[in-house]
């Protein structure tokens, strides 16, 4: 028997593993880095008593505009950009690929917006660009474009953070945006080191 439990993404999961209130959980592979190594949202409590059960798929992180110009993350400096609430997981995706290109949260005018909250600013003028992960429409009354990264900065980014893999958004994902190359995290299914390997394996052969 499964019992799903309800929380706030994967620091949550992990926290709740943490406590043994849960036992698996869904988490990004970067704040399970986090977690393993006592970084970031870990900072001083890290934790590693857990392993890798499955990865599942790749959640990208997407930089959204309205503005034709913006055509690279260096023409984020100076913009009102949207980089997720603070101190989530796409908090630091957005800080990540900004210092792949030498820029900082201070070299932008952040806003810390839900994927929800930013569509809406996007919309009515009020950003110029916002980082999400893993959306299912660009919908908007607006021409809307993805922001590519490159090989080069590709390559910088993965030497600091390797839990970063490219990844290409094919063409007609969203209707009207090109191929577009950007990275992403893996939607991975963690256990606590104590649950069963009978366990683990039931679990990996009724998703696969």
């Amino acid at each position: 028997k499964v019992t799903a439990v309800v929380s706030n993404g994967s620091q949550d999961n992990i926290e709740q593993m943490q406590m043994n209130v849960a036992q698996l959980g869904f988490v990004q592979s970067d704040v399970m880095s986090y977690a393993y190594n006592g970084e970031r949202l870990f900072e001083g409590f890290p934790y590693a008593d857990f392993s890798t059960v499955a990865a599942l798929y790749m959640e990208q992180v997407q930089i959204v505009t309205c503005d034709p110009d913006i055509k690279s993350v260096a023409d984020l400096e100076g913009k009102t950009v949207s980089i997720g609430a603070s101190g989530s997981g796409v908090y630091y995706n957005a800080l990540d690929i900004l210092a792949a290109y030498d820029l900082t949260e201070d070299d932008i005018n952040a806003q810390y917006q839900d994927f929800g909250a930013s569509a809406d600013a996007l919309q009515d003028g009020k950003i110029d660009a916002a980082f999400v992960v893993a959306i299912t429409t660009l919908a908007t009354a607006k021409d809307t474009y993805l922001v590519g990264l490159d090989d080069e900065h590709i390559a910088k980014l993965q030497e600091s953070s390797p839990y970063y893999e490219e990844y290409i958004i094919p063409e007609g994902t969203y209707e009207g945006v090109p191929e577009t190359k950007t990275v992403a995290v893996v939607a991975t299914v963690i256990a606590r080191d104590d649950v069963s390997e009978d366990d683990v394996y039931n679990i990996c052969y009724t998703i696969f």
